[in-house]
């Protein structure tokens, strides 16, 4: 191609990218794609290639039986991409968005659970292949975004062997650009960042009939809520409005990256209190579930949404990779504000004292409710009282078994024992002590060969917001502290998590530093200061 015809095709397509609103790519993103572009181009190629030993009959029938099953198809069409079966939640939402040519579905999926590809290549292509796509829009927060989501299909129509062998060739010469192109059956895409005008999109008599809003949320955003409802009114006005009425897909696929984010608008429950648009179709996944509710359930019995892709230690490795406040926000749709009360400048670091030294060490378990509570932690936190210092000497803070849990404070309790402290209290709330947990205390003595003397904390407890909150001028004053040996370890770390995160996290980490304090505090009204010495074990129960 000569230089005149680069400079022309260029000049065509800047005033397309004008004519619908957009600015051109810069160098750094049209770099970017295009690296992309490339990388997606040979990904496609090296992909299955068409039977060619099969008869015209053959070919036919099959042809048919896929277009019939959502799954074969894409198993037969895409094989790069179906490494793993499909999950409940891509079957159903199939099933509903295929059968409904007018449907507006919102799939709030977690991260890595295949949402994009699901909704950007694998369903437009099978309705086009049904006869049943006149044209395609992708929208993301903005332009270079959604030309990237556009090219995966882009790729897929112009060398898909498989599906060029069972439709006839999709490139159009001269119809091909980043953002917007025409299959040669006349069929239009186009990219549209979040804002601009997509009025008037069509190609020739064809409109759209099929939109993917995809990741239209960003960070900035959410922060500024009369942008967000310009943004809603976007999606429900002029995007919308792209359809000619008789076919309306529009799929919106996303995390809730905040309480009020563009995609909660859109469903309806921004608040607790209200209830989900019931216009739309709305499928929310959580990475890991009860199975047969699908409700959340991010305690042991929980198991992945998409079991067939992923194991529950895959989850966890990853969880633990991202840390909890990633975690909650891109896999359970949760967004945690952090720094509302406690800050980051509130966690000190100290090297501990000799521990028989310490005035006080008191060990205080929140168990959370048993094993039926979905979701919640279970904390122990080991504080000792020098001076004016509450000191942070250890902690064990997971989502555990309660076998676990007791494992976990036995060898708290050695630890202490190791490390030269005296005389340690052990608490634990009083309605728990009378429970079945008592009894995993009572399995754990018998290897270890002496029963942990543990005590139940039997004050009538106020709110657990106020109590933890009464923990701010500890904090600010500088004299809670933290063993800075535990500062890399994964219990410390779902410490801060949900001190930082308090109160839209988990608070079970900080709920039991506030009563081994609370204790801590009630035993220097009443003991008799101890000759230090090292702590002898008490095996009485």
């Amino acid at each position: 191609m000569s230089q005149l015809d680069k400079a022309r095709n260029q000049k065509k397509e800047d005033a397309q990218l004008a004519g619908t609103g957009m600015s051109r790519l810069n160098f750094k993103e049209r770099q970017e794609l295009q690296d992309y572009y490339d990388l997606r181009k040979k990904i496609v190629s090296d992909s299955a290639t068409a039977d060619l030993n099969e008869s015209t009959e053959q070919r036919l029938a099959r042809i048919e039986r896929l277009k019939g099953n959502f799954s074969e198809f894409c198993q037969y069409y895409f094989p790069k991409y179906c490494k793993s079966p499909f999950g409940w939640f891509h079957k159903q939402a199939a099933k509903k968005i295929t059968a409904d040519c007018r449907i507006m579905a919102v799939l709030e999926w977690p991260r890595a659970h295949a949402k994009s590809v699901f909704a950007n290549v694998m369903l437009p292509l099978y309705l086009k292949a049904k006869g049943e796509l006149n044209g395609m829009i992708v929208v993301s927060n903005n332009y270079a975004k959604a030309v990237g989501l556009l090219i995966d299909i882009q790729l897929e129509l112009e060398g898909n062997a498989r599906y060029i062998a069972d439709y006839g060739e999709q490139y159009s010469h001269g119809d091909w650009a980043e953002g917007q192109f025409a299959t040669q059956d006349g069929i239009g895409f186009w990219a549209f960042g979040r804002g601009q005008s997509p009025r008037g999109t069509r190609r020739g008599e064809k409109r759209p009939d099929y939109i993917v809003v995809d990741d239209i949320d960003d960070k900035e955003i959410v922060k500024n809520q009369d942008r967000v409802t310009e943004a809603v009114d976007w999606v429900r006005e002029d995007l919308y409005g792209c359809f000619d009425g008789k076919r309306s897909r529009m799929v919106i696929v996303g995390n809730r990256i905040h309480r009020a984010s563009i995609l909660a608008h859109l469903v309806g429950d921004v608040e607790d209190t209200d209830v989900v648009n019931p216009s739309i179709y709305h499928l929310k996944v959580f990475a890991l579930e009860n199975p047969k509710t699908h409700k959340e359930d991010q305690s042991e019995k929980g198991v992945p949404a998409w079991k067939e892709n992923f194991a529950r230690t895959d989850l966890e490795e990853l969880f633990g990779k991202i840390g909890y406040l990633s975690s909650q926000r891109e896999y359970f749709h949760k967004h945690i504000q952090v720094g509302r009360i406690f800050k980051n400048e509130h966690i000190l670091w100290t090297k501990p004292a000799k521990l028989y030294v310490y005035d006080h060490i008191v060990t205080y378990n929140d168990p959370s409710f048993k094993d039926t509570k979905k979701n919640d932690y279970k904390a122990i936190v080991a504080v000792g009282k020098i001076g004016r210092y509450y000191d942070v000497l250890n902690m064990s803070v997971r989502q555990a078994t309660t076998g676990a849990m007791v494992k976990a404070h036995y060898d708290l309790h050695e630890w202490l024992e190791e490390n030269g402290a005296r005389l340690v209290t052990h608490y634990m709330e009083a309605n728990f002590i009378q429970d079945l947990i008592l009894v995993d205390y009572v399995t754990e003595s018998t290897p270890r060969g002496y029963m942990l003397p543990i005590r139940g904390d039997d004050r009538k407890k106020p709110d657990k917001y106020g109590r933890i909150e009464n923990l701010t001028p500890l904090f600010e004053r500088g004299v809670i502290r933290f063993n800075e040996e535990i500062k890399k370890s994964v219990d410390f770390r779902n410490f801060k998590d949900q001190l930082i995160g308090f109160p839209a996290a988990h608070d079970d980490g900080p709920d039991a530093l506030e009563g081994g304090i609370w204790q801590i505090n009630r035993k220097a009204k009443i003991d008799v200061p101890m000759t230090p010495g090292p702590m002898r074990r008490d095996n009485r129960y």
